[in-house]
């Protein structure tokens, strides 16, 4: 009985000894940087949700109305500094942190705007902006940048992307190639709906130059609608987009039920490399696009989310080798795959992709 009774008073004790429980999590709303940068300073605006601050620094901000209270918000102003420095740094070349002002707080609604200055002294090359603000709030929180001056650029931060690289001097074209190309990589490398699509695609193949075409339709249809909506030419809601795309993992995995001839999965891909773009453009913007050197960025993205692609295609087809020989068993020099894997292989990618149609119907 006194144990019953100890576990009923525990949230009560909790509750005044101020101890956090899952109840008392905070979800914070998208906070923004407006950077400009001259030569080697930058100035910042920062836009803050008022109750994130306070849940933050705990130092109430917000009045009864519901809007920011100015008195509250000087009282709170060296908190607030503070809590900006440790959270929205730049550092220059070699990664020395830029000296940081906060200037001053003013209400905007619920909201506070954060007016900062960073001088990075002799810094050159690039500068790179991190922002950690309400991450130890909220995992999921999302800090979006802008970027103006000697450059133009958005990005999206997070927990798992907290920093943005930004360049202060003029922005080397084989620098932003190489480092668009890697992104590109890296896209295809964590993009499992990407991979379990082209899994699906290429199933029935087990030589690589026909399957190497099929893949490069793709990659030349999603060049178009990536620069179109980079470009800002051509806009798809994402939801819309993220959706398209497993149902497009949908029908290829349930054609190879009944199609084996890949001679026409080229235009197939041609048409889903369409919709995959959008994708691809939305991974970009939020990667951050530098707006002085678009061009080579945009290409190397492209050439570099084709490099993944036949790195995909040529472990695929080793795998299918192993299992065509160890597994299967099948008869050297045999072509036709066994129609036992491709279809084990093709419902599972199936259930995969009808998985998250429906969590992006739902989500």
């Amino acid at each position: 009985m006194r144990a019953l009774v100890w576990l009923l008073l525990l949230p009560a004790f909790l509750t005044a000894a101020g101890l956090p429980r899952e109840a008392d999590a905070h979800a914070t709303q998208l906070s923004s940087s407006k950077l400009t940068v001259r030569g080697n300073t930058v100035e910042g605006v920062l836009e803050l949700n008022g109750r994130d601050v306070e849940v933050a620094t705990k130092n109430a901000v917000v009045g009864t109305d519901g809007n920011i209270d100015p008195q509250r918000l000087h009282e709170a102003r060296d908190s607030l500094a503070g809590y900006i420095r440790e959270h929205a740094r730049i550092a220059g070349s070699g990664g020395r942190a830029c000296e940081q002002t906060v200037e001053s707080a003013e209400p905007k609604s619920d909201h506070i705007l954060v007016h900062a200055r960073w001088q990075c002294g002799q810094a050159s090359g690039t500068l790179s902006y991190v922002a950690t603000l309400f991450h130890e709030v909220d995992a999921s929180s999302r800090h979006m940048v802008t970027v103006e001056g000697d450059v133009s650029l958005v990005g999206l931060l997070s927990a798992s992307s907290p920093s943005l690289v930004i360049a202060s001097a003029a922005t080397n074209p084989w620098e932003v190639a190489w480092r668009y190309l890697l992104a590109g990589i890296e896209h295809i490398a964590i993009g499992y709906d990407h991979i379990a699509f082209l899994v699906a695609v290429i199933i029935w193949g087990r030589r690589f130059w026909p399957l190497a075409k099929v893949v490069t339709a793709f990659t030349v249809a999603h060049s178009i609608t990536l620069s179109l909506a980079v470009l800002e030419i051509v806009r798809l809601p994402s939801a819309l987009v993220e959706t398209l795309i497993a149902l497009s993992i949908v029908y290829v995995a349930s054609e190879n039920f009944f199609v084996k001839d890949l001679r026409h999965r080229w235009w197939i891909t041609f048409l889903f490399g369409l919709v995959h773009g959008f994708g691809f453009a939305s991974v970009l913007r939020d990667y951050g696009l530098p707006r002085d050197a678009l061009a080579p960025a945009l290409a190397a993205f492209n050439v570099g989310v084709e490099v993944g692609q036949i790195v995909i295609v040529v472990a695929s087809l080793l795998v299918f080798a192993v299992v065509d020989r160890v597994i299967v068993r099948a008869p050297a020099g045999r072509r036709e795959p066994d129609v036992r894997f491709v279809r084990a292989v093709s419902g599972i990618v199936l259930l995969l992709g009808l998985y998250w149609t429906w969590e992006r119907l739902t989500g």
